[in-house]
């Protein structure tokens, strides 16, 4: 079997001065792959903070208070990057990162420089995805704003900002230095197995359970490579304590690599609306993770894949999904104006008076785009379809593409989110009905960002548009219709 070595891959420069080493699992001497057939290289870098030379070791993940981290490291944070060459038809390149969601400014400069300035790879083949652990680094400053989610003050907003330069840069480079590499000739196997590790705290009645598995084999002998992983759950087992930790998803990688010898990769769900069964607590991450591990070694080992084949087509489109309020309406924004200026007597807490603050400010200077961004990605192989869907993207669109996959003939649909950027959450109508945190309204008003919601951690002024209360079909103007359509169009 393969084994795990270690060796300095990245050394000199930015990535020597963070003290990290890659992960690279090397065979034989790879030999040069055939040109209809795949081959891989794959690269693990250490991304946990540490300062020097982090700038910043405040955390993302859970607000309303300041949470940073005081050095201490239950399991490192890592950054994965597979190049996949498809004979001589491309190469597709996907990342994964543990981190809790990626800010729109920080993927569009990653793929800016990936994709345009380096030229490594096409844009609709390069895929980043984070794992949405609460326990690691916040990035950015923008979505959420760490002034309303922490209330940190311009020096330590710089120093966030210092942090953010420093992962676009090992992210970059790390992009680079594997799609520089020599490949490995490979062969891509798919199946799903199950696990419960979540539960859906929305009070829906569906529960993910699904667990697939992407397994990558040497093609000469057939030996294991890597493993391609994924599930549909918060990573949030260790709770609020101030320790970097990749959390049950980390915990799972680790038993998978002990387990088979072999780099392993976790891929998140569409968890916005699934919580870890179980409680939280220091020692929930590994408890969970070994669930979640032992499913998909039953997987590997049930040894009943479909072979994943070439060519493989990528596509990348953006949809804007309209908030509920039309911020072209002078009328309707003088509302809004009034509404927030009657949160700035502190009546709803002090969050909800940084983020009135920050609303009425990008009011007033015609800050806030008119609607809400979201890509959407798809990579369709032979014998399987990746969909990739940015933001905390709630199950029932799980179920709902699931279900739209067996009608259009799709096959093997494997459901990403988090990919690319994570700016908010993207509830379907039946949540957007109901309000609450998911949602991002309460108090009876759907037309105002409501207090303690998902919308004001992220720093949106108003909901996203549900459909009418009732109507079914989805109304062409919300943002489950929207979100629908553009899979669909990926899809067929």
């Amino acid at each position: 079997m393969t084994t795990i070595t270690r060796r300095a891959l990245l050394r000199g420069g930015l990535i020597a001065a963070t003290g990290v080493i890659t992960t690279r699992l090397a065979g034989t001497t790879p030999a040069s792959p055939r040109a209809d057939e795949f081959a891989v290289a794959y690269n693990d870098l250490v991304i946990t903070p540490h300062a020097p030379p982090w700038p910043s070791l405040w955390m993302g993940g859970y607000g309303w208070v300041r949470r940073g981290s005081r050095g201490e490291v239950a399991r490192d944070l890592h950054a994965h990057c597979l190049a996949l060459h498809d004979g001589d038809r491309g190469l597709r390149v996907l990342v994964r990162v543990d981190v809790v969601g990626i800010p729109r400014a920080v993927h569009q400069e990653i793929r800016r420089r990936v994709c345009e300035q380096e030229r490594l790879v096409a844009s609709p083949d390069f895929l980043i995805v984070a794992s949405h652990t609460h326990s690691g680094p916040f990035l950015g400053d923008t979505h959420p704003d760490p002034y309303v989610l922490m209330g940190l003050d311009p020096a330590d907003i710089g120093a966030v900002n210092g942090s953010t330069a420093l992962f676009i840069d090992l992210v970059v480079e790390l992009v680079r230095r594997t799609v520089q590499e020599r490949p490995l000739p490979a062969t891509l196997h798919y199946a799903e197995g199950a696990a419960e590790i979540g539960f859906n705290r929305a009070g829906l009645a569906h529960v993910i359970t699904d667990v697939p598995v992407l397994l990558v084999r040497d093609t000469d002998d057939g030996a294991p490579l890597a493993v391609l992983f994924g599930a549909t759950c918060h990573p949030v087992c260790r709770g609020r304590d101030e320790v970097f930790d990749s959390d049950f998803a980390g915990a799972a990688a680790e038993v998978v690599e002990r387990e088979l010898g072999v780099m392993a990769m976790f891929f998140q769900g569409t968890a916005g609306d699934h919580d870890p069964v179980g409680g939280q607590g220091p020692h929930r991450p590994a408890e969970l993770g070994r669930v979640l591990a032992d499913a998909v070694l039953a997987v590997v080992r049930r040894d009943e894949f479909t072979p994943v084949t070439g060519p493989v087509r990528g596509e990348l489109v953006e949809v804007r999904l309209p908030f509920s309020v039309d911020l072209g309406d002078p009328g309707a924004v003088a509302e809004l104006e009034r509404k927030y200026r009657s949160r700035l007597d502190g009546h709803l807490g002090q969050a909800e008076v940084r983020h009135a603050e920050v609303v009425l400010r990008k009011l007033a200077e015609g800050g806030f785009p008119r609607d809400f961004p979201m890509p959407v990605q798809c990579w369709k192989f032979g014998g399987l379809t990746v969909l990739a869907l940015a933001h905390e993207v709630l199950s029932t669109y799980h179920v709902l593409l699931k279900g739209m996959a067996d009608r259009l003939g799709t096959g093997n649909l494997w459901i990403m989110a988090y990919a690319n950027e994570t700016q908010g959450y993207v509830p379907a109508d039946e949540t957007s009905w109901r309000g609450g945190y998911e949602a991002g309204w309460g108090d009876g008003d759907p037309h105002i960002t409501g207090a303690g919601s998902n919308m004001l951690a992220y720093g949106w002024p108003a909901p996203l548009r549900g459909s009418p209360v009732g109507v079914h079909p989805p109304t062409p103007d919300s943002t489950e219709a929207i979100v629908l359509s553009a899979c669909e169009g990926l899809l067929r």
